[in-house]
């Protein structure tokens, strides 16, 4: 799979004869935050809604195209391949001495607003999976002048209180399954707070094999082979894969405590959550919580029945369809021209 990574060359854009006159497909770097980050952006029709996706920390892209290339026919999707991950990552680059959530939100401000006058649109669709959903609601809560409807999957809402809920979900099903070294570690390392990464590590490690993290077949193993073979994974995504934790290392911190608190919150955009039913990696009881407690234009919560923390992976079909009803008739109503 390594080796697949390496050796699969970088998409380059469809010539403007291959396409139709109101599609686009390219494949650029915009300068974002003063560092070039990797940016496709493709669609049939740019009278579309403009949609924004935010992944996690590890650029999704490659794993996007595979399984929601699809929506390209509703929405133009900006896949973002964020700071020191993906095809954005430069391993020759120095390693940043600070790093924060903020430089990320302001990197999504910078490609919303760019996105937004290239194709005159008055406002975006924003869809962010995993860590990626802490940069999203931050953006979307601060400007939604710019978004017109903000999508979370995987919501972090409270990330010290899903990690105390994984403990006690993965010590009963090691209890459950009889797995005595399993039982052991966990009693060892204790219920969360931790004093460093490593107990969390260690936790999250036993979530994933007892299948918090993916459902219905699919694992961390076989989405990075299927991102390999999308066309879209090149020599960067292998050197990210590599070598960007110790890039990103100094956020750890502030994502092991992120929080978003829904009791008395208001929100101007449409707030949209969805998650998955086997999902022990960010509770699907708290994104649930959190939607009844805001106050928003339009909100909801959609659970996915056959998949833990990635339904645009694990149930793709589902997920589409689900963003195509609810989501794209809200953005349709953007003003602006196409």
């Amino acid at each position: 799979m390594v080796l697949a990574l390496a050796l699969i060359p970088a998409v380059v854009a469809i010539s403007a004869a291959a396409a139709p006159a109101r599609a686009v497909a390219v494949t650029e770097r915009w300068k974002l935050g003063g560092i070039d980050q990797a940016v496709v952006v493709r669609g049939d029709d740019r009278a579309n809604p403009l949609l924004v996706w935010v992944g996690d920390l590890w650029c999704e892209t490659p794993a996007l195209r595979k399984y929601q290339a699809q929506l390209e026919h509703d929405f133009t999707v900006i896949y973002w391949c964020q700071r020191y991950s993906g095809a954005s990552f430069d391993p020759f680059a120095a390693r940043p001495a600070r790093l924060s959530f903020d430089d990320y939100v302001s990197d999504l401000g910078e490609l919303t607003d760019r996105a937004r006058k290239r194709f005159q649109k008055s406002k975006i669709v924003i869809v962010a999976h995993s860590s990626g959903t802490i940069i999203g609601l931050r953006y979307a809560a601060a400007h939604p002048e710019a978004v017109s409807a903000y999508v979370g999957v995987g919501q972090v809402i409270d990330a010290p209180e899903s990690l105390r809920r994984d403990y006690t979900w993965a010590l009963a099903t090691a209890r459950a399954r009889r797995d005595g070294s399993a039982v052991a570690e966990l009693i060892a390392l204790g219920p969360p707070p931790y004093k460093d990464n490593h107990g969390a590590r260690v936790l999250r490690g036993r979530v994933v094999t007892y299948g918090g993290a993916f459902h219905n077949g699919l694992s961390y193993g076989r989405l990075a082979t299927q991102s390999a073979l999308s066309g879209y994974a090149n020599w960067r995504d292998l050197a990210a894969a590599a070598l960007a934790d110790g890039y990103t290392a100094p956020m750890a911190p502030e994502m092991a405590a992120a929080r978003f608190n829904g009791r008395g919150a208001k929100y101007s955009t449409p707030i949209f959550l969805a998650s998955g039913r086997f999902d022990r990696r960010a509770d699907p009881a708290l994104a649930e919580d959190f939607v009844k407690q805001i106050e928003a234009p339009a909100k909801g919560f959609e659970m996915f029945e056959l998949s833990a923390h990635s339904p645009p992976f694990e149930q793709p079909a589902a997920f589409r369809n689900w963003l195509v009803r609810e989501i794209r008739p809200i953005a349709a109503h953007d003003p602006a021209g196409g």
